[in-house]
């Protein structure tokens, strides 16, 4: 038997129990919302953020076009009605936001119904994966690439390099003119208490980065992106390796991470170890 955070994970066979799995990835989604959220108000002390918790989930306000404002959890004790859905879309309609409230296999039906019916969209769909760390083996990075841990000093460079690393399709962007927005969120994404920042350097150029984000004992794999001159060419399968050995090494037993389902990230997952674990979305309105 495995006991984290109050959870009892007893095997079966060789696996955990899939439904308790479930459970810390929605704790460590929320921990990270949390600290996200507040890592704003550090970047920029004039941002106004608000939180609360409605319906065994948590809603997060950080701007009204920032991709960290949502809601996770929602739906997750049991049954929703018709005020507790009011209740969160007052909590964003009233900062003129728009809607987004994240639906995971733990989200009662009932939710998912009453959403559609006030005319919200799915969008933004995800696979969650899940290993075990104590069956993790250590593979060598490829010479030519170097991790390491991010401090203040380098905050900057981390910021735009995954910034940039997201959204460069089939050619390089200039990172000096991303949006200040992106630039905030991402900042929050890595430097949020209890998110570890990692740089990756190709043949000492910096390539691209990544977060660990380790929270009651378990591991989020997350954040990574690879500036599209080093693709193809082991970054992010380096800054996996690298994230996978430190949590290790501080005494995690789990790790999860999210993917778009047919990415280079998917399939880096796989080789690895990881295994499906579930499929999450948004459903979303704009206010």
């Amino acid at each position: 038997m495995y006991h984290e955070q109050g959870l009892t994970f007893p095997a079966t066979g060789n696996e955990l129990n899939r439904g308790l799995l479930l459970q810390k990835l929605q704790y460590l989604s929320i921990a990270m919302l949390k600290t996200a959220t507040t890592a704003m108000v550090v970047r920029d002390p004039k941002t106004e953020i608000a939180s609360a918790e409605v319906a065994g989930g948590y809603l997060a306000f950080s701007g009204r076009d920032v991709p960290l404002t949502r809601a996770i959890g929602v739906g997750t004790a049991g049954p929703i009605d018709e005020n507790e859905i009011a209740q969160v879309e007052t909590f964003f309609q009233s900062r003129n936001s728009p809607v987004s409230i994240v639906i995971s296999e733990r989200t009662h039906p009932s939710l998912e119904n009453l959403l559609a019916s006030r005319g919200y969209k799915a969008n933004d769909y995800l696979q969650n994966w899940w290993m075990d760390l104590e069956r993790a083996t250590d593979n060598e990075i490829a010479g030519e690439i170097a991790v390491a841990p991010v401090y203040s000093a380098e905050a900057e460079l981390w910021v735009r390099t995954v910034a940039a690393g997201f959204i460069e399709t089939d050619s390089p962007v200039e990172d000096s003119k991303l949006p200040s927005k992106m630039l905030d969120t991402f900042y929050c994404l890595g430097f949020a208490n209890g998110a570890q920042p990692f740089l990756a350097r190709r043949n000492g150029i910096v390539a691209g980065g990544g977060v660990l984000h380790i929270n009651e004992g378990s591991a989020q794999i997350r954040t990574a992106s690879c500036r599209w001159s080093h693709r193809r060419c082991g970054v992010q399968m380096a800054l996996l390796r690298a994230r996978l050995k430190t949590a290790l090494n501080a005494g995690c037993r789990l790790a999860f991470s999210s993917t778009d389902e047919k990415s280079p990230s998917a399939r880096n997952l796989r080789r690895l170890g990881f295994k499906r674990l579930s499929v999450s979305f948004r459903m979303s309105m704009s206010s």
